[in-house]
């Protein structure tokens, strides 16, 4: 499971260090303070050790760890303390396997890509450069492990080519356990979007990109080999590209697609939740449309756990009329489905009921049979806070109030969440931010973690 991203902070105030006394997530711990919004990217293993990197404006990166049941360590650095540490993605799995990639901003912007590895029963290396000044800016570096340490990393280069190196070829590196990379390999020089991998428990993995509102896709074998890329036509568009992996090449990719209906003052947008997929030694079917409505769906999220039972989850967002409610009318709801990998999924279920509140786009994170789901939430500009539903995905519990505040000041509006993870005893810990104080001056924030079941 990969989940690493700059996801945005959901803005509380700092009274809201304490959940509500009936919620099944506790009082948060403070981890860190800053000057300006966080960059967090975080994953838990299946021993339950869980590895949080966090930056923001003004602080290098600060890795925690916390072992199963045990207690967040101090911040430090990572080994090696690197410069121009940006965009870190973090994928855990099995007994301590660990990968972090990042892009290198040093010298300059888009230098280079890192990684540091840890094998299980290792300590996490030094930083290896796997692409330097040479590769003419790079982006968006994509990681994911198996149990065994066996890694695969992709990312965008060649994207000074591109307007503010927003798109690049797409490069493959592969990593048998105790070992080290291999030489990079270009399999798509067309300008695309940022990678999407995957791979599962036998170290089989999967490559998505896109371009040219087609979706393409390439198979990595267990020993590193790279297949031949398949391309899937996507007349609607692809957007917010996801992949999760199983064993022997089972696959499934989601992203967002939309096409106009209806003419003249009818004419409205739809948006498609779509999925492709591939079930274990089979090739890729057909695409299909997960989810259609005239709503707003801004992106999707993905996770699988060690079983390769595959979970999509997304926002859908109204456009209203009555300014005073949610994000200036705009209030939302939050929807899941769960199938194995590559199998079709089943029909939809709303997981929180759009109401007068906006609720930002979701995060879902799964381990040993259970799913977590993480949101912001809005009711108007001062009433802000933070929600999870936890369950199995046939079962996935009531939303629970992680923290909520109403703000006297109006300077901050509603931001989504940061990130969470889940502990395969079920237990699931989500990470938001907390102002410390309001504008002006500029704002400090804090960053805490909170646990719930």
């Amino acid at each position: 499971m990969t989940r690493a991203a700059v996801l945005a902070v959901v803005v509380l105030a700092a009274a809201a260090l304490a959940a509500p006394a009936r919620a099944s997530f506790g009082p948060p711990v403070q981890l860190a303070t800053g000057s300006y919004l966080f960059n967090v990217a975080v994953d838990t293993d299946a021993a339950g050790s869980t590895t949080l990197l966090a930056s923001n404006f003004g602080h290098g990166p600060r890795l925690f760890e916390r072992p199963a049941g045990g207690a967040w360590s101090v911040a430090a650095p990572l080994p090696g303390n690197p410069a121009g540490v940006a965009g870190p993605v973090v994928d855990a799995a099995g007994d301590g396997a660990l990968g972090i990639a990042w892009r290198v901003d040093k010298p300059r912007t888009y230098t280079g890509i890192a990684v540091a590895m840890r094998d299980p029963g290792g300590t996490l290396s030094e930083p290896t450069t796997i692409a330097d000044a040479d590769a003419g800016g790079v982006r968006h570096p994509a990681l994911a492990i198996d149990p065994a340490g066996d890694a695969l990393l992709a990312y965008n280069t060649a994207t000074n080519e591109v307007h503010l190196n927003m798109r690049g070829a797409i490069a493959i590196a592969h990593r048998d356990r105790g070992g080290s990379f291999s030489e990079p390999k270009v399999v798509d020089r067309t300008p695309s979007s940022a990678p999407a991998v995957a791979i599962g428990r036998d170290g089989t993995g999967v490559v998505a990109w896109s371009h040219d509102q087609r979706v393409y896709a390439v198979s990595a074998d267990a020993d590193g080999g790279i297949g031949k890329v398949k391309r899937i036509a996507s007349p609607g568009g692809v957007a917010k590209l996801v992949a999760a992996a199983g064993e022997d090449g089972a696959a499934t990719l989601a992203w967002v697609s939309h096409h106009p209906v209806g003419k003249g003052r009818s004419a409205r947008t739809r948006y498609d939740v779509r999925a492709l997929g591939r079930t274990a030694g089979r090739a890729f079917g057909g695409v299909v449309t997960v989810a259609s409505t005239t709503d707003f769906v801004r992106s999707v999220a993905v996770a699988a756990d060690e079983q390769a039972r595959v979970t999509l989850a997304w926002g859908r967002e109204n456009f209203g009329e009555d300014r005073s409610v949610g994000v200036n009318g705009i209030t939302s709801a939050v929807l899941a489905t769960t199938a194995q990998a590559g199998k079709p999924f089943p029909v939809v279920r709303v997981v929180a009921k759009r109401a007068r509140r906006y609720l930002a786009p979701p995060t879902v994170v799964a381990a040993n049979g259970r799913v977590a789901l993480a949101w912001g939430v809005s009711g108007d500009r001062r009433d802000l806070g933070v929600q999870a539903a936890v369950g199995r995905p046939a079962a996935i519990g009531s939303p629970q109030t992680v923290a909520a505040e109403t703000l006297t000041n109006r300077g901050f509006g509603a931001q989504t969440l940061i990130s969470a993870t889940l502990a395969p005893n079920g237990t699931a810990t989500v990470l938001y931010a907390v102002p410390t104080e309001m504008p002006p001056p500029a704002p400090a924030f804090a960053l805490m973690a909170s646990d719930g079941s």
